[in-house]
């Protein structure tokens, strides 16, 4: 993935919603989680708090290394796949 560096577009949220986390718009009177996006695991938390922070990505792989005990392509592999999710719901700016 060629990205040098990923920022939420404001007005979308993780919330918890019975029991599950799921990205939703913070405009979205129905609060309905977004389409394509469906509840995301404890790796995703972790990464969208992550971006919530500010955190470069070669960064974000690296404390995912560490959190989940992975290699540096697994983890750059979650972290893409993570992103792939985001940017074609468009809740994040990309910079290439």
């Amino acid at each position: 993935m060629d990205i040098k560096k990923v920022k939420l577009r404001s007005g979308y949220i993780l919330k918890e919603l019975g029991g599950e986390f799921c990205i939703f718009d913070e405009m979205d009177s129905q609060s309905g989680s977004l389409d394509g996006l469906p509840s995301v695991n404890e790796t995703c938390i972790f990464l969208w708090n992550s971006l919530e922070r500010g955190t470069a990505l070669s960064d974000m792989v690296k404390l995912l290394e560490e959190k989940n005990g992975l290699d540096e392509d697994e983890a750059w592999l979650e972290v893409e796949e993570f992103l792939a999710k985001l940017i074609n719901g468009n809740v994040v700016e990309v910079e290439r």
